[in-house]
């Protein structure tokens, strides 16, 4: 029942047809190949229901943490933390994703209004969340966070194409703290 939930409110959006690459000096004057790009809109993250039971939980959560802290270090600044905690993690819970457009090509990876290019990535994953995936690339530098993209059913074998031109594969699971973010649903 949870993952019917969770999957209705995915929405995904084909664009049906390849398209160009972007504008490259280089390759000016050559038909694109279809083979090699792909353009596609989905939502920029799984939006987990949460009724009004998640929000009354964290509010008491936020306030045992809170209490908590004012017993053993009798300061007010740490239960202002916390308290402010509280509330971020309640207003960002309560955001609605956006969709997004999508473009894979042989430079890299377009999202939104953001390039990644393939050499700033060692490897890529694909993340099955239930019937929704998405491919996650694995940065090189250490302090770089993952960059993920959803895509439809449909669509996994062709992204593996073009991506796996550039990027090796590598099987990967959820870690510790995206399991614990799925099971708090956030």
């Amino acid at each position: 029942m949870a993952d019917q939930q969770e999957n209705q409110s995915f929405d995904y959006k084909p664009s049906g047809t390849a398209v160009a690459e972007r504008p490259n000096p280089q390759t000016a004057g050559q038909p694109p190949d279809s083979r090699s790009s792909m353009v596609w809109t989905a939502s920029e993250f799984i939006e987990h229901p949460r009724g009004a039971g998640w929000y009354v939980l964290l509010i008491v959560i936020t306030a045992a943490l809170a209490a908590g802290a004012y017993l053993i270090s009798k300061e007010y600044f740490a239960v202002a933390v916390i308290i402010l905690m509280g509330i971020i993690i309640g207003v960002a819970a309560g955001r609605k994703p956006r969709q997004i457009q999508y473009e894979l090509n042989v430079q890299g990876i377009h999202i939104g209004d953001k390039f990644y290019k393939y050499g700033d990535f060692r490897s890529f994953s694909i993340i099955r969340e239930g019937s929704i995936s998405s491919v996650e690339f694995s940065p090189i530098k250490k302090t770089r966070l993952p960059v993920a993209a959803y895509f439809g059913p449909g669509d996994e074998e062709r992204i593996v194409d073009i991506i796996g031109q550039h990027l090796p594969y590598e099987e990967r699971q959820l870690d510790s703290i995206d399991r614990l973010s799925r099971r708090l649903r956030f």
